[in-house]
């Protein structure tokens, strides 16, 4: 596998430029975002308020992220042979088929938590394997980094209304109805985003999945380094996306205060996201990265020495606004090594999917951590969960070293 030597120079004289293909993307994902914003937290404060076990919450997160994987490479397969929207299509009906169960199943619905996890993972995986091909084809080099910056802003915005709304509905209603009122919101705002992704353009894969490619990627430094720092990048994002609001909803009692937590701190990162998007520069791209990367890790240290309502905020705050400086320019440097190694497009699926193994290997292994650390009950859980973050701070440092590394690799494939 060689680096292509035309797709990551093309770059177009307007760098905030996006045509309506990336436009109808971007609504795509929006919706999407919407949905999941409605209902991440409170899905897994939902069963918690119904087991009072939190390793049975883990669990179903669990369940999710082992079929994640080869729902991610089932959907890679497909678009080979069919269509890369496909995948976006099946994605989006499975995640409405998940919250039918759920509203259907309603109090009993802890009884089905490891089948609804499998069934969550399938539709996350199949959703976003198209969703990260497709952002590669709807973009290029030159504006890669403005549809990055946008499409996190889009995904802050709704990631800062859903939970404020859906925290409000679950109090305001009666008994669990709440609940009900917001798996239903979620269950619509899947419906549009089908809707959205039904007219999108067909983006044809013609070929058969290479499969030879796709284990051939670590005889490549760049990609052996980038495949260490998405594995580090997923433990630690995998386990706090997870645990973080279920820490804040035991430490407060109360959904509209989780609900408003992740309100205010999320609305930090819009501007945040909007910023590094639109007037980051690519000469300061480590800079960025070393910035949003110690200061996730700066944000972990109070819970690590005391988990309290005070040490979530402060945490909320401080990440809100590190982690656009980290997350935009690695999935821009990331899609680009996507682009200069993918064959003008040929191996582009089987590169995204070599990278979900890599953040599947770091998501699976967080999770599967903590849910030891909470199946053993709570002697000593105070002083295992302070041991635990210090790994997750650890592993959200890591990356850097193997990110620097590839950025150097990088520029001696764009010398040659």
């Amino acid at each position: 596998m060689k680096p292509a030597i035309t797709d990551p120079h093309h770059v177009s004289g307007n760098t905030t430029m996006l045509d309506r293909p990336a436009k109808a993307l971007l609504s795509v994902n929006a919706l999407n975002a919407l949905g999941n914003a409605l209902s991440n937290i409170f899905i897994n404060v939902y069963w918690y308020k119904l087991t009072n076990d939190m390793s049975q919450t883990l669990l179903f997160n669990l369940a999710s992220y082992l079929v994640w994987l080869p729902a991610f490479v089932a959907a890679g397969w497909l678009s080979k042979r069919v269509d890369r929207t496909k995948p976006l299509w099946i994605g989006s009906v499975v995640q409405m088929l998940f919250y039918v169960v759920v509203l259907l199943s309603g109090s009993e619905s802890p009884q089905f938590l490891l089948p609804l996890g499998l069934m969550y993972g399938i539709g996350q995986g199949f959703y976003w394997m198209s969703m990260n091909v497709l952002s590669i084809d709807v973009t290029e080099a030159g504006n890669r980094n403005w549809f990055n910056g946008i499409n996190g802003a889009a995904g802050a915005l709704t990631g800062m209304a859903g939970p404020l709304i859906a925290g409000a509905l679950v109090e305001s209603l009666p008994s669990m109805a709440g609940y009900a009122a917001v798996f239903l919101a979620s269950l619509l705002c899947f419906a549009l985003s089908l809707g959205a992704a039904l007219l999108l353009p067909k983006q044809a894969a013609a070929g058969v999945f290479e499969w030879r490619s796709l284990f051939g990627v670590l005889r490549h430094r760049e990609w052996r380094h980038l495949s260490c720092a998405f594995v580090g990048v997923a433990f630690r994002d995998g386990v706090l996306t997870i645990a973080i609001w279920l820490w804040v909803f035991l430490a407060t009692g109360s959904e509209n205060a989780t609900g408003r937590f992740a309100f205010a701190t999320t609305l930090l990162s819009v501007a945040s996201f909007y910023l590094i998007g639109r007037f980051g520069r690519d000469r300061y791209r480590w800079r960025y990265l070393v910035l949003g990367a110690l200061l996730m890790g700066v944000s972990l240290l109070g819970i690590t020495a005391h988990l309290a309502a005070w040490t979530l905020l402060l945490y909320g705050v401080i990440s809100a606004v590190a982690r656009p400086f980290f997350d935009t320019p690695f999935n821009t440097l990331t899609f680009n090594a996507v682009s200069r190694w993918d064959q003008g497009g040929r191996l582009r699926i089987e590169l995204m999917v070599w990278r979900e193994m890599a953040l599947s290997a770091g998501r699976i292994s967080g999770v599967a951590l903590l849910f030891g650390i909470y199946r053993r009950g709570t002697e000593g859980l105070e002083t295992s969960l302070s041991l635990f973050l210090v790994v997750v701070i650890a592993m959200g440092l890591l990356p850097l070293l193997f990110i620097r590394r590839a950025m150097k690799d990088q520029g001696k494939v764009i010398e040659k």
